[in-house]
């Protein structure tokens, strides 16, 4: 992954946790403070070891970070970082859901052998939708789960998630979302 995902996640930790919080997350992973540069490609493991620390210092599960770590990537980091790219992306959740592959492509020029995941979007009735996330990487659902709510308070829509289901898959990660989305 890449650096402006650790250095999120640190700013993350600051800002709802304080500075003492981070520093003994830091110290607990054991990952190099150098491992922060956003255009910097890290091995996912950094991440995960943050992740695995975060839970460990805070006492919570690794689920309730990531979901906490997705809404605040999509509220605050993305908002900075992209947010011409998102508001070009889709006027409200569903449409910004449909265009997640074009948004990741036209990041994808920006960051070396960026490996983004996939997003399906079906429509079911009235307002329910299956949304499916397609991953290389394992363990990261939780994180979707963030990044869906944070969707949903950006776009000022009420996101209801019925139920998810992981599909098998030889290596990384299907999850199908069944959810209802009021806009």
């Amino acid at each position: 992954m890449y650096g402006l995902i650790n250095s999120s996640l640190q700013s993350m930790i600051r800002e709802k946790f304080g500075e003492e919080q981070w520093r003994n997350i830091l110290s607990a992973s054991g990952v190099p403070e150098d491992s922060f540069l956003s255009m910097r490609s890290y091995d996912d493991a950094i991440t995960y070891d943050l992740v695995g620390a975060a839970s460990a210092v805070l006492g919570a599960p690794a689920e309730a970070c990531l979901e906490m770590f997705g809404e605040w990537w999509v509220l605050e980091t993305a908002a900075k970082s992209y947010g011409p790219l998102m508001d070009a992306a889709g006027r409200d959740l569903v449409h910004f859901l449909r265009n997640t592959n074009t948004l990741h492509d036209h990041i994808t020029g920006t960051f070396i052998n960026y490996v983004p995941p996939e997003f399906r979007v079906e429509s079911l009735e009235g307002d329910r939708y299956r949304i499916h996330y397609i991953s290389k990487r394992q363990g990261l659902t939780p994180f979707v789960v963030g990044l869906l709510k944070g969707l949903a308070t950006r776009f000022d829509s009420e996101l209801e998630i019925h139920s998810q289901q992981a599909l098998p898959m030889t290596s990384g990660e299907h999850t199908v979302f069944e959810v209802t989305v009021k806009c």
